[in-house]
């Protein structure tokens, strides 16, 4: 089974993305992967830079799923953008004809709470982008005036859901809840 792991800027996916991948030996592939690798090449957050973002993504899952390997996605989703909302449908949709099956997880992360995050050790490790702290503290706050980052209610045609609020829960207590979710879909038990 694969996961999306959705969230606003510095709610946690990627930490929970490798909490996750330890307790399922499941590759994560967070998104700042594909988006630092296309600032090389694009310079700037174009439209055409999220575009080859978006590709590089789906590439990644259609050869994983070709070679029945599961994978652990993140992203950030703008929920009143109805051409994300396809694009979470069009990866289920690709999975669906490699007869797998995928969980988006939605977290809901407080604002004081992803502006701490912003500044811990594991994030700046990894997301060299994000070492510009004030930058990216900015970036939190716009992003969360300008976008819905999350939803209302669940996004219709997705089979598999989970909304969670990790404002106060730590990575290993998310991924432990993911990790059952995945159980309990594996079972035949699969929306609910």
């Amino acid at each position: 089974m694969h996961v999306f792991i959705i969230g606003a800027p510095a709610s946690g996916k990627m930490t929970i993305g490798q909490e996750l991948s330890k307790l399922t030996g499941t590759t994560l592939f967070f998104n700042h992967q594909s988006i630092d690798f296309a600032l090389e090449i694009y310079q700037d957050f174009t439209e055409e830079m999220w575009e080859f973002v978006r590709s590089v993504n789906f590439s990644f899952l259609g050869t994983s799923a070709r070679h029945h390997r599961s994978v652990i996605l993140t992203g950030v989703i703008d929920f009143s953008n109805q051409y994300n909302l396809m694009y979470l449908k069009d990866i289920q949709d690709l999975l669906n004809e490699y007869h797998q099956q995928i969980l988006f997880v939605e977290l809901e992360t407080s604002l004081e709470e992803r502006l701490r995050r912003n500044r811990t050790e594991n994030r700046l490790k990894y997301k060299p982008l994000k070492r510009y702290v004030e930058v990216s503290e900015r970036e939190i706050i716009e992003t969360d005036k300008t976008n819905q980052l999350n939803s209302q209610k669940r996004p219709s045609g997705l089979h598999h859901y989970l909304k969670i609020d990790n404002t106060n829960l730590s990575a290993e207590e998310v991924a432990q809840q993911i990790q059952e979710k995945m159980k309990t879909i594996e079972k035949g038990h699969t929306h609910v």
